[in-house]
């Protein structure tokens, strides 16, 4: 059954500080337990090309599909990067192996990464 404890998620938060200190990240457990939410939430990247695609005119955050990471252009080795620490930092080891063809689920837990949240959009800071 998937879920995720705070310990990893503080060990997710700590890593990504770690490997990519140029970005402020909020990492969220989700009340459930089921899921890691990671928002890229500051940084000198411009991240604006994302928000031209059709499906992203007129909003504040993207939500990133880490099973298509392809399609996210010239971020796609960012992305990369902070899918492989989401699955590797925390003390468990991360598996998938749901079959939605048969309607069955089992992972390690779930997680969402996503460039600015909902109610707050990503800020790009100034170049010093």
């Amino acid at each position: 059954m998937a879920y995720i404890n705070t310990e990893d998620v503080a060990l997710i938060r700590k890593t990504l500080k770690a490997e990519l200190p140029e970005f402020k990240f909020a990492v969220r457990k989700e009340a459930s337990g089921l899921a890691v939410n990671v928002a890229i939430v500051e940084g000198k990247t411009d991240f604006s090309p994302l928000f031209k695609h059709e499906h992203l005119i007129g909003r504040s955050h993207a939500q990133i599909n880490p099973y298509h990471l392809y399609q996210y252009g010239e971020f796609e080795p960012l992305f990369e990067k902070i899918v492989t620490i989401i699955k590797t930092a925390p003390n468990k080891q991360w598996y998938d192996r749901s079959d939605a063809m048969v309607d069955y689920f089992d992972t390690a837990y779930y997680f969402h990464l996503n460039v600015g949240n909902w109610d707050k959009p990503y800020k790009l800071k100034e170049a010093v």
